[in-house]
């Protein structure tokens, strides 16, 4: 008897998360440095994470699938990609699923926030370009963080969209398995999935994706969505997205895609009813934010006790595409500090390049930090630091965000100037893993004040033993008070730039 022939799957990984208000676009060498990898060097890599990739990987083995890698290219939020490095990543992305032959299925994890050079709709543009090549009948299942902006060129390019359902996420590997189990119905036959996709009137929603908080908006969303799956045999999978409002897109904003078995206009009525929800919900969020005084005023007033006050700018976050370079909250910091705290981190390559030819334990003035964009987030602090450390900035990620990750923060130096400890870096990058801290010497459970550039996805790792969590706003590029940046392709009206009864009445939404 004749085996089956094995099912061939296409995959590959593109992520990148695009601020608009970011200085400079993405060059290619700043996904370089984050450890771009094509072909075989994929599984040895990618295996042992819990990324989506290793998601895909784990499905195709346990289904004896041929697994035809392309391409990862790693997370690193910053501005748009430059046009020259995506045409790049288009272009390998092309040849490899050229290359590949007939294929049964594809499995894409994609961010659904990139922007590039003149193509607002990067993850669009990069879906159309494999559709085009595998043509209309092969099934096409993707996953999205949920930060996601998804254009109608994107919806309609692919057959399945999963979206991760924490934040800080923490089920990349997971939403992988999603994806390949929607794919291999698809491939068997036993499902047709279409993507009914729609996007509300809101700028952000579902309170910024967060799950943390047990009883919040994207948790009830969440509840609201399985219970939904459950009570419709043809609803595949019903992904949340709850935007990413640094984007001057015309598609940016919330959004629900219902993965259906075939086209119907009730899994599109499914959608819109989430969508109402985001908007019913939309002032509903539950992190409270403070200005960079009454941040460390809050952060004096918790009570002593183990484990360090964490205060995260929200201003100058690298994993909302800030510059990481901005000094509105040390600033502050150093003019009175709090005992025992750790700033983490700066990034000024020239700092660094100064401490380490001045070398551990010398003593150098600095203007640090501040270069990029001054204002937005304060300019350089010119001080007096002692080189407490130096390294070459490369950890790997103990987790829970993408346990088994390699990262790099570049050449860098602990400094320290007013008993403040300072990690100085050559790139900026978002701080969501305790090894981050941990290859300077720094435990951070015995800090007392940790002040990390950063909006959410540090929670994951340092809510278990921190005594609070401080939100911060200090101005920077990554700031969540939208009406002091200037959006200039973005729809209109939408919320919250522009008043709710306005936004209501264009939207249709009735009390």
């Amino acid at each position: 008897m004749t085996e089956p022939a094995r099912k061939r799957v296409l995959t590959a990984s593109i992520l990148h998360e695009a601020n608009s208000f970011a200085i400079t676009p993405a060059p290619l060498d700043h996904f370089r440095r984050q450890g771009i990898l094509e072909g075989a060097e994929i599984p040895a890599r990618y295996g042992a994470t819990r990324t989506e990739m290793a998601g895909f990987l784990a499905s195709g083995a346990a289904a004896a699938w041929e697994m035809l890698p392309i391409i990862v290219v790693p997370c690193a939020p910053a501005g748009p990609v430059s046009a020259a490095a995506f045409a790049w990543f288009r272009d390998r992305l092309a040849a490899g699923t050229q290359a590949a032959g007939p294929v049964d299925g594809v499995l894409l994890a994609l961010h659904g926030a990139m922007s590039v050079e003149g193509e607002p709709d990067g993850d669009g543009a990069l879906a159309a370009t494999v559709r085009a090549i595998v043509g209309p009948n092969i099934p096409i299942s993707i996953t999205l963080d949920p930060h996601s902006n998804i254009s109608d060129r994107l919806a309609a390019s692919v057959n399945a969209i999963s979206a991760y359902r924490t934040h800080p996420h923490t089920d990349h590997f997971e939403a992988g398995q999603r994806a390949a189990a929607t794919l291999a119905r698809a491939m068997a036959g036993e499902i047709h999935p279409v993507v009914h996709h729609v996007r509300g009137h809101q700028l952000r929603g579902f309170d910024s994706a967060r799950t943390s908080p047990p009883d919040g908006p994207m948790r009830r969303a969440l509840t609201l969505a399985r219970s939904l799956e459950q009570a419709d045999p043809g609803v595949i999978e019903i992904s949340l997205h709850a935007g990413f409002g640094l984007a001057d897109v015309p598609h940016a904003g919330p959004s629900v895609a219902v993965t259906g078995n075939g086209a119907d206009p009730r899994y599109t009525a499914l959608a819109a009813r989430l969508v109402r929800f985001a908007w019913d919900e939309r002032h509903n969020d539950t992190v409270k934010m403070h200005r960079v005084d009454d941040a460390l005023a809050a952060a004096a007033a918790i009570p002593p006790g183990p484990g360090p006050v964490v205060i995260s700018d929200f201003g100058d976050a690298p994993g909302g595409g800030g510059h990481g370079d901005a000094t509105a909250l040390l600033r502050a910091i150093l003019a009175n500090p709090p005992p025992n705290t750790v700033f983490v981190s700066i990034a000024d390559a020239a700092a660094v390049q100064a401490a380490t030819a001045a070398g551990e334990g010398a003593e150098l003035p600095l203007e640090l930090g501040g270069h990029t964009a001054p204002a937005h987030g304060g300019g350089p602090i010119a001080q007096r630091f002692r080189v407490l450390k130096l390294h070459s900035g490369a950890y790997i990620h103990e987790g829970p965000y993408t346990p088994g990750v390699h990262g790099n923060f570049g050449p860098s130096a602990l400094l320290e100037c007013n008993t403040v400890r300072i990690v100085v870096t050559t790139f900026q990058r978002n701080i969501l893993d305790l090894q981050q801290l941990r290859i300077f010497g720094i435990d951070p459970q015995t800090c007392g004040l940790i002040a990390i550039k950063c909006m959410d996805a540090f929670r994951a790792a340092f809510a278990p033993f921190s005594r609070a969590m401080i939100a911060c706003e200090t101005g920077g590029v990554s700031s969540r008070v939208h009406t002091s940046l200037t959006f200039h392709h973005l729809r209109r009206p939408i919320w919250p730039l522009d008043p709710d009864a306005v936004v209501a009445a264009h939207a249709g939404y009735t009390p």
